[in-house]
């Protein structure tokens, strides 16, 4: 949390947000208490303008919404989190080896100066005398090649571990950048991707296109069939827009029932095309109810498309995607539409 807390006020925020959760009906699960604790106590402004602009718009607060705001505000917490605790492991690690080597470098030393003092003296040694030193030797000769496989052996651990960590924090990364319900990209994959690939296209003068998706008339399948059957939609349109766009392509779910396809190296028109194609590919999928087999029908979807330009940041190419989107919600559902830059249009 981002201001200090004594212990008293603590408990006091925990005291109102459970009493909010309850009055509210809202379940009393931790991922609940976190996002309404940080609310109530006004920690992160984000979050209070988030949560604000989604109850404005639905009403009520929604599980997918919940799932929506933890996962774009608290992935970071975790992800941190593993860092941090990885840094630990290695910083421990490699003071370990540290402890090897400079023990090793110390008895290295000390053998070296041994052997220069038996150069030295070697010559005026009577035959007992030099059997007695070389007896000496070979015996700390055999504790440095000990030493040096003990060296070596703490060099391997090291390794291994740092491979296992670097494979944590691989898979701590793409968890975070991973929607939970449907396996495709989250918000926060998606800012960072449009971000870089923006970059790329303005580097390299190439065409970028974004797609802005939305189930229509999703509320509608949450209240009539419940929660569970509104997350197995959610979970088809997902594959279907994966599977429906190239290699290159990065579906996200964007939030609740709307995603996002961010589509390199391709021109409007064929953008247009291809929304056209994806919209076609969900209208035709059958849509059965798994608790009870029963068949409720189709599901359609309205898309927004818009075309990058080099002179623009990617806000103002995301609020002309939404707006095509919203174009084609207001003229009925179920089509695809499109906005090109005003840059575009004067270049």
């Amino acid at each position: 949390m981002a201001h200090k807390e004594t212990l008293e006020q603590a408990q006091t925020n925990a005291q109102k947000t459970l009493a909010l959760l309850k009055d509210q009906h809202i379940r009393q699960v931790p991922r609940n208490f976190t996002i309404w604790y940080e609310y109530l106590t006004e920690s992160n402004p984000d979050l209070v303008r988030a949560l604000n602009e989604q109850l404005a718009g639905s009403g009520k607060f929604t599980e997918a919404m919940a799932e929506e705001i933890y996962s774009h505000f608290f992935t970071f917490e975790k992800e941190g989190q593993a860092i941090r605790e990885s840094n630990r492991l290695v910083q421990e690690s490699m003071d370990n080896v540290v402890v090897s080597i400079n023990n090793t470098n110390a008895e290295f030393s000390e053998y070296g100066d041994q052997l220069s003092e038996f150069a030295t003296k070697a010559d005026g040694m009577s035959v007992a005398e030099l059997q007695d030193v070389i007896g000496e030797i070979v015996s700390q000769t055999n504790t440095m090649t000990d030493n040096a496989k003990t060296l070596n052996e703490s060099l391997d651990k090291a390794s291994q571990e740092i491979t296992s960590l670097r494979k944590l924090l691989k898979e701590v990364q793409e968890e975070a950048l991973t929607d939970t319900l449907t396996g495709i990209a989250n918000r926060k994959c998606f800012d960072e991707e449009l971000k870089r690939l923006a970059e790329l296209a303005s580097e390299n003068g190439k065409s970028l296109c974004l797609m802005m998706a939305d189930i229509d008339h999703f509320k509608k399948f949450n209240d009539t069939h419940g929660h569970p059957f509104g997350d197995q939609v959610i979970r088809l349109v997902a594959n279907t827009l994966r599977d429906g766009t190239g290699m290159t392509a990065v579906t996200a779910r964007y939030g609740g029932e709307e995603f996002a396809v961010i589509l390199p190296n391709m021109e409007l028109d064929e953008a247009v095309d291809l929304a056209n194609d994806l919209r076609q590919s969900v209208s035709a999928k059958k849509i059965v109810k798994r608790s009870t087999g029963e068949d409720v029908g189709r599901v359609t979807m309205s898309f927004g498309v818009a075309l990058y330009t080099a002179r623009e940041d990617t806000a103002t190419l995301l609020n002309r995607a939404d707006e095509a989107l919203y174009d084609a919600k207001n003229s009925g559902r179920n089509q695809v539409k499109h906005l090109q830059s005003s840059l575009a249009k004067t270049a």
